[in-house]
């Protein structure tokens, strides 16, 4: 501590302070001062003056930390304007959290003010920062500081570099050549990249970067940041890593290699470690931390200076031959290499992204995307930004000036198909190797598109329906593939999103949660306009199809947030899921969430009939409210006729003039129109009538009567005009029997396509 306090040979009495903010600091402790502690001199080297105080601390009988009661503190002013530091002027000053990292021969460094001096020094005085000092010691005594991190000082270190380097690139290195990017009007930050083959830009040199990444059995947390090559090879030294041995080989192979290792050779040489963030006590903490040591000579130099290389001299291409015969290193010459610490910003690749959401990992899965329009855009935006997924987007659709506005897209990139720009925007989102590729062309292509998109289909973990398509979404849910599905779309007003996601067994599929949503747009009275509200449109060019929505961009990323987040926690487990995210003109959101039920399927000839398990306990509990008479209704469902598909969506209670009793059951009218209007308007038209239910007295079977088959030949009758077969559903005491077509529908075995 004394030699580093003797550099500051002038002494200041009270008034002879230059810097404003330290000549404020001595006059408030010597006026005001008594109860934190004592002004005791002030020190000047060349424009740094020094300010000594002696402070209480507050530290308890017992301190977490060796903090005396006591403790002489010195606060450094480097030049107007700028923060001043607060040292510790005590040779053993315990080493704590919320300490800089500094150089060897300088005092402890303590951070008490984690905001930027920009903002700080907007309230910044005298007694704040004696508070903000004193503050720091007790929660020191108390063991409160938490933050393990040593922030670099660049006041301190001496460097202003920041690196921007991919994680992908930094674990390839040195066996790549590589250049650093300044940015134009700021030479401090080096944007590290592979060096492709072609013209390089005027802000680039070439670089020579090794890496070494130090285990957590062998981490040591740092005390001081290195000044020489020598220094650094000590630190490292201590950490199991041999810097010499390893640059001697790594360093001679190169010479060895000759022109194709030149860049690499002569481009300036830096070392980057990576290591386990830990605490002063030894605890290893969350993430780790990258420095980078940066030096102004070349990868060539280093070689001279161990001993293995000397320059060519001019001749040839690489600068540098291998010295001949046994030689060792020169240690002046390495001593004499100075190191600046740097900080190193990793690129935001897909683990970063994942690591910065809170998971400890990229989501690796293979995942389709099929629709790239406004939810699709947002929804995968999100999701990549989170380190989600390796996505395939399938859609045939071109941008449209009117789709920006509600889209990731930019207005340069009208006319390209939506595909493409998705793919590229999330490959430019996110650095390293491309995470996301595009299959322009229709869901339903033949040809080399279809085998592309048949191809991904069959390989993705995932696959996600964007289309706002009732077919795409239920080809992709016939589809053989394993993956798992999810289905997402805005409701036709645009205030609301909807998510369908599959089960991981795919126990239900896409078209049995479609039942169940509109199930339960029937049932909620909140969203009796959620599909039957028309939409507000605007025509984008004079052709009578050419309208879109108006749905302003605000709102469709507020709900493509919500979907997307919705969306990973249910994909994350393994249950299905449906939820309805519904704005409020105030801003505030309505949810409607809904755990899917079970589904009993039935085949009747060519055709399958599909009830869910909550619409059989509805049956049931308006069957058992009417016993001992019979009871019965309407049925309502959703009808897909090339595909020779029904699922039941809900049934009705008899109308109010039915003929209830005990051994017979006859439906009225009243009110029947008016409900399959109702039905028809709340859900877009999208659910219809498809047929009949009714019960069967306590103790008897759920095989249809003499009476049924009358029943079953009326609406056969009524259904035929309609080119529709006859379903008609019995519910007894502990049967369910579904009969269509005439015939009785088998029940099939439970779903399981996992």
């Amino acid at each position: 501590m004394e030699p580093w306090l003797a550099t500051f040979e002038e002494a200041i009495d009270g008034s002879g302070f230059r810097h404003v903010a330290a000549g404020a600091v001595a006059d408030f402790m010597r006026r005001y001062g008594a109860p934190a502690g004592a002004f005791v001199e002030g020190r000047r080297r060349g424009g740094q003056e020094l300010v000594i105080l002696n402070l209480l601390t507050g530290a308890p009988q017992r301190p977490v930390y060796p903090v005396l009661h006591t403790e002489r503190v010195g606060v450094l002013f480097t030049r107007e304007n700028a923060q001043p530091l607060v040292t510790m002027l005590r040779e053993d000053f315990p080493d704590t959290e919320h300490q800089q990292l500094v150089p060897e021969g300088f005092p402890a460094t303590i951070c008490i003010d984690d905001r930027p001096w920009a903002e700080a020094r907007l309230t910044w005085t005298p007694a704040e920062l004696i508070e903000r000092i004193v503050s720091w010691f007790r929660r020191a005594g108390r063991g409160e500081l938490h933050d393990a991190r040593q922030p670099l000082d660049p006041v301190l270190m001496g460097s202003p570099l920041s690196f921007f380097i991919a994680r992908s690139v930094l674990d390839a290195s040195p066996a790549q050549d590589l250049i650093a990017e300044h940015d134009p009007g700021d030479g401090a930050i080096l944007r590290v990249r592979k060096a492709e083959p072609g013209k390089l830009p005027s802000t680039a040199e070439p670089f020579c970067i090794v890496t070494y990444k130090v285990p957590p059995e062998h981490m040591r947390r740092l005390k001081f940041a290195p000044h020489s090559l020598a220094s650094l090879a000590a630190i490292l030294g201590e950490r199991r890593i041999n810097l010499f041995d390893d640059l001697r080989t790594r360093l001679g192979a190169w010479i060895a290699e000759g022109p194709s290792a030149a860049w690499r050779l002569n481009g300036r040489f830096a070392v980057i470690v990576e290591m386990p963030i830990v605490s002063p006590r030894g605890v290893q903490q969350d993430g780790l931390d990258h420095r980078a040591f940066v030096t102004a000579r070349s990868a060539g130099d280093i070689a001279v200076a161990l001993g293995i290389a000397q320059p060519s001299q001019g001749l040839g291409k690489v600068g540098y031959v291998k010295m001949i015969g046994a030689t060792t290193p020169d240690e002046a010459a390495i001593a004499a290499i100075e190191v600046q610490a740097a900080e190193v910003h990793l690129a935001f690749e897909a683990d970063f992204a994942a690591r910065l959401t809170g998971r400890s990992s990229s989501d690796e899965r293979n995942t389709i995307l099929a629709g790239a329009g406004a939810i699709g855009s947002h929804v995968a935006d999100s999701l990549a930004r989170e380190g989600r997924f390796r996505w395939t987007v399938v859609d045939d659709d071109r941008l449209l000036p009117h789709n920006l506005a509600r889209h990731v897209a930019r207005g340069d990139a009208v006319t390209r198909p939506k595909a493409r720009i998705l793919a590229d925007h999330i490959n430019s989102t996110l650095a390293g190797p491309p995470r996301a590729t595009a299959i322009p062309a229709n869901l339903f292509a033949a040809g080399d598109e279809g085998a592309a998109i048949e191809s991904a289909l069959r390989g993705a973990d995932l696959i996600i329906d964007a289309t706002a398509s009732v077919v795409a979404a239920r080809h992709l849910s016939d589809h053989a593939a394993p993956g798992r599905r999810v289905s997402l779309f805005f409701n036709p007003a645009g205030d609301a999103a909807v998510l369908l996601v599959e089960p991981a067994d795919r126990a239900l599929t896409l078209r049995d949660l479609e039942a169940q949503y509109l199930g339960l747009v029937l049932r909620t009275e909140r969203l009796a306009d959620h599909l039957g509200r028309p939409a507000e449109t605007v025509a984008y060019t004079g052709a009578c199809r050419a309208i879109t929505n108006r749905i302003p961009q605000s709102q469709a990323a507020i709900l493509s947030g919500l979907t997307a987040s919705g969306l990973t926690a249910a994909i994350d487990g393994g249950s299905a899921a449906i939820r309805i995210w519904t704005l409020a003109p105030d801003g505030g959101v309505r949810v409607e969430t809904m755990t899917p039920e079970p589904v009993a399927r039935f085949r009747a000839g060519a055709w399958e009939i599909a009830i869910d398990e909550g619409l059989v306990r509805r049956i049931r509990v308006m069957r058992d409210a009417c016993v001992p008479s019979e009871t019965g209704g309407i049925l309502f469902g959703l009808v897909d006729i090339p595909a020779k598909r029904i699922h039941l969506v809900d049934a009705s209670a008899a109308p109010p003039d039915s003929d209830e009793q005990p051994g017979s059951f006859v439906r009225g009218v009243d009110g029947v129109e008016e409900l399959m209007d109702s039905v028809r308007q709340r859900t877009a038209g999208q659910v219809r009538y498809v047929g009949e239910w009714h019960s069967h007295p306590p103790r008897s079977s759920a095989r249809p009567s003499a009476v049924d088959g009358q029943q079953i030949d009326w609406l056969a009758a009524l259904m035929g005009m309609d080119s529709m077969p006859a379903l008609m559903l019995i519910a007894a005491e502990t049967e369910l029997a579904m009969i269509f077509a005439d015939q009785q529908a088998e029940r099939l075995p439970q779903r399981r396509t996992a």
